[in-house]
């Protein structure tokens, strides 16, 4: 094998990494998308019958009454899986 081949393997090897990456980051951008449309579609329903639910004086298991509970967003827990993904 001569220097150009060694050379054009190595190339194509590091476009097929690069391949994977990209497919990796797009799948990423879709399961955004749809946890976005999944909190803009039911968000507001949700956040309506958890003010009701406070309204009523109906504390939340665990919490004190009219204190909100903190957020349980889809998105930080994609965030968190992809952050992992890099990180381990």
């Amino acid at each position: 094998m001569d220097l150009m081949e060694l050379l054009h393997q190595l190339a194509w090897n590091a476009f097929d990494i690069f391949k994977i990456y990209i497919k990796f980051a797009l799948l990423t951008l879709v399961f955004y998308l749809i946890a976005e449309w999944y909190i803009l579609r039911y968000g507001a329903e949700l956040e309506a019958q958890l003010d009701a639910h406070l309204a009523e004086g109906a504390p939340l298991q665990g919490q004190s009454p009219g204190e909100r509970p903190e957020s349980n967003s889809t998105l930080s827990k994609v965030l968190r899986f992809v952050v992992n993904f890099f990180i381990l």
